[in-house]
Order: structure tokens, then C-alpha cells, then sequence
């Protein structure tokens, strides 16, 4: 299920929306609308409040957004790729199609979040106090003030040492430098994640004991989300090393059981789907891949029409997260049937199958290679 809707797209990298945004879209609107424009501008009508709020809140996406593109420019600079850039209810995030390959890449594109958000709250705080000098609308002196408090906020929670956020690439960047090694510095600065995602979920804690429960609640499901991204970055750094470059043709299994597509489907039922117990095969016609059977197609048939009908009949078209080819990496390949949630992939070779791989298959290879070192 898609959880992300495209918005736009800026230096040729879409913009993605999460829809978890609009839960901090519609928090941040409605704490401003009720609490903080209305403390410092007492008297006003309502809808100047929410008027505010409202701008206040895209101010907050369009600087979480900034800090992201600074990220995104200064990997596209150094050659990496950016997917795409998903805003979240933690912030944001740009997806790169591959990791930075030296220390001082990563430590560049790590501060140019930071420095583009520091940037703009000197600019916001620069503007409110040209503003509030000459006297303009009181409101929007705010707004102008909130901006500049937001992006002075994005900095200090950036370069907290916790993956994903900046602190930790800065550390991971800073570590591998001296160590020559990503894993040690990623395993380095994965704990250190960890262990800042205890602290957060202490305060949170504490905030629960004296009675704060809004806070207390939001530090504890931040401290939670960076412990596991702590965990999950160095786990995908070992599993890219432990699986890139291996290609699926050296580990899938070749004797895949196929049926033909003029097989009658009663011969089908008793000599495959009773013998092997699979859901489903792959039709083959001369080595060439026809389609799938499922054991679903065939029960929508009655009984008795199954001597008379043949597997062509009923075959389908197989689902593109089905397949893949004989020169795809097993890191991909397990991406993929991840995703899928199909459980394994038919390899071919043109119009050929070839093999066939499941996810326990890539799993159990990247546990040995694991246990016995082999990267």
C-alpha cells in the first residue's frame, strides 16, 4: 500500500509527503492557533491566529524541505544519486541509491543540512528584527520569529550523534576518516545512536513522572525511532557487504518444477499441486516462461471441466515483483522480494527461466557469509 503521495519535484528529485506529515501539520496548526499566537498577540480576531498558524506550519515544511535539498545537491555533486525525498512526521528524508563511498563525502553532506538551516534562521532572525524595528503588523513579526526558532531547532536536533540524523554521519564521517573502515564506524556510531535514544526516552520518562504527558509521550517515541534506526543502518551496511555484487545465477536453484501449458488441469491437481504442494507453478513451453498457475485460478473452475481444459486456459500473467534476471545482485533481489512480500522470485535469462531464488535462500547466504567473515 502506498504510504506517500508525490507532490512535486525539485532538481529533478521528486518530493514525496508521508501521510504521517499531517499528523505534525495539523499538531503544529492547531498548538499555534490556540497557544502560541494567541500568548504573544493577545486581543486579536481568531482567524488571524489560524491564518498564522497555517503559514507557520508550511514555513516548517519548506525549511525541512531546504535542509534535505542541501543534502540532496551536495550528494548529486559527488555523484550519488538521490531517489527521492519523502517528508515524514520526524522531518525528512532524501533516499540515496547508494552510499557515500569516502569519509569527506559523507562528512560534506552531512553539514550541508545543518548549515543550510543555521543560514536561514540568521536570515529569519535578521528579518524579525529589521520588522520588528520599523513596527509591522505585530503577527507577522511572529511568524517571521517561529521560522527563525524552527530552523534554529532543526540544527540542534540534526546534529544530535543518532542515526539517521546528521550528528551521526558527521560522527560516522569523523570516525571513519581516522579508522579507514565503514563497518567499524558505522558499528561505532550505531551504539552511539542507541545510546541517545535511551536518553531521549528517559526524559520522556521523567516528563511522564512530573505530569507533562504530551512531551513525555514525544520524547519516548523519538527515543524508539532512533534506536531502531540505529540498529537498522548498520544492519543494511553488513547486508550490502555481505550480499552486493553476487549475482543470482551463482546461487539460485536451477531445477524449478514447471508445468506445460497444454497439461489438463485434473493431471495438473494430482500430479503437481497434491504431489509438491506449492500454490502455484511457472508454465514453460520449450524453456521458454508462459505465465503462472495458481492454485486459485483452478479452483474457479468446476470439477468436472478439468479433464477437458489445459493449463493455457487459466495461466496469467505473472506479477513484475515476480521476476528477475539472471545478472541481478542478490542484494537487489532480496530488496525486492522484501517488498513484494511474495516470498521468492523466478529468475530468466531473456524469455528463458533459469532458476528460481526465495527470500530464506538470500537470508541464509548472508548469515553465512556473516558468521564466516567473508567480506
Amino acid at each position: 500500500m502506498k504510504t506517500s503521495i508525490t507532490i512535486g519535484s525539485a532538481g529533478g528529485i521528486p518530493i514525496e509527503i508521508n501521510y504521517t506529515w499531517i499528523i505534525i501539520f495539523g499538531l503544529v496548526t492547531w498548538t499555534l492557533g490556540t497557544s502560541w499566537f494567541p500568548s504573544y498577540n493577545p486581543g486579536l480576531p481568531a482567524a488571524n491566529y489560524w491564518e498564522a498558524s497555517v503559514l507557520s506550519a508550511l514555513l516548517l515544511f519548506i525549511s525541512i524541505l531546504l535542509h534535505e535539498l542541501s543534502h540532496s545537491y551536495i550528494a548529486k555533486k559527488n555523484g550519488i544519486p538521490i531517489k527521492k525525498i519523502t517528508l515524514f512526521i520526524f522531518g525528512g528524508v532524501a533516499q540515496m541509491e547508494k552510499e557515500p563511498e569516502s569519509p569527506s563525502v559523507e562528512f560534506k553532506m552531512a553539514v550541508a543540512g545543518p548549515l543550510c538551516s543555521a543560514f536561514l534562521a540568521i536570515l529569519c532572525f535578521a528579518v524579525y528584527q529589521v520588522a520588528a524595528y520599523y513596527r509591522i503588523e505585530p503577527i507577522a513579526i511572529s511568524v517571521i520569529g517561529y521560522a527563525g526558532i524552527i530552523n534554529t531547532s532543526l540544527v540542534l536536533f540534526n546534529i544530535i550523534p543518532g542515526f539517521p540524523l546528521d550528528g551521526c554521519r558527521l560522527l560516522r564521517a569523523t570516525i571513519w576518516h581516522f579508522d579507514s573502515s565503514l563497518k567499524v564506524s558505522t558499528h561505532i556510531a550505531s551504539n552511539f545512536g542507541k545510546l541517545f535514544s535511551f536518553v531521549f526516552m528517559l526524559l520522556g520518562l521523567v516528563y511522564l513522572f512530573f505530569g507533562q504527558v504530551i512531551s513525555g509521550i514525544w520524547f519516548i517515541v523519538i527515543g524508539f525511532f532512533i534506536h531502531e534506526a540505529a540498529e537498522l543502518v548498520y544492519q543494511q551496511l553488513v547486508l550490502k557487504k555481505a550480499l552486493v555484487g553476487t549475482k543470482l545465477r551463482d546461487i539460485m536453484v536451477k531445477e524449478v518444477i514447471c508445468v506445460p501449458s497444454d497439461m489438463p488441469l485434473d493431471k495438473l491437481v494430482n500430479d503437481y499441486f497434491f504431489k509438491y504442494r506449492h500454490l502455484g507453478f511457472p508454465v514453460v513451453d520449450l524453456g521458454v516462461f508462459k505465465g503462472m498457475v495458481t492454485m486459485q485460478a483452478v479452483k474457479s473452475i468446476p470439477n468436472n471441466e478439468w479433464p477437458a481444459m489445459t493449463v493455457r486456459k487459466v495461466m496469467q500473467e505473472p506479477k513484475k515483483e515476480l521476476l528477475a534476471c539472471s545478472d541481478d545482485d542478490a542484494l537487489d533481489a532480496l530488496i525486492q522480494v522484501s517488498r513484494s512480500g511474495l516470498g521468492k522470485l523466478l529468475v530468466l535469462d531473456k524469455e528463458k527461466l533459469v532458476g528460481i531464488i526465495n527470500q530464506r535462500d538470500l537470508l541464509k547466504l548472508f548469515e553465512i557469509k556473516e558468521n564466516l567473515c567473508y567480506y
